[in-house]
């Protein structure tokens, strides 16, 4: 009931708190989303380098 009424009261102090939790409960994903990002962006210009090699 109080995390409801904290809800209501102070929306923005909530999302707040909630991102803190997120960022500390969910950081060791964080570290491999950005090691995907990277592999993503290195498969990107390889396909590229592909697609450009075809092209007639």
């Amino acid at each position: 009931m109080r995390d409801e009424q904290f809800k209501q009261q102070h929306p923005v102090m909530n999302e707040v708190a909630q991102t803190y939790v997120d960022l500390y409960t969910y950081r060791p994903d964080e570290k491999t989303r950005q090691q995907l990002i990277k592999r993503e962006a290195l498969l990107h210009d390889k396909l590229e380098q592909i697609l450009a090699e075809r092209a007639p």
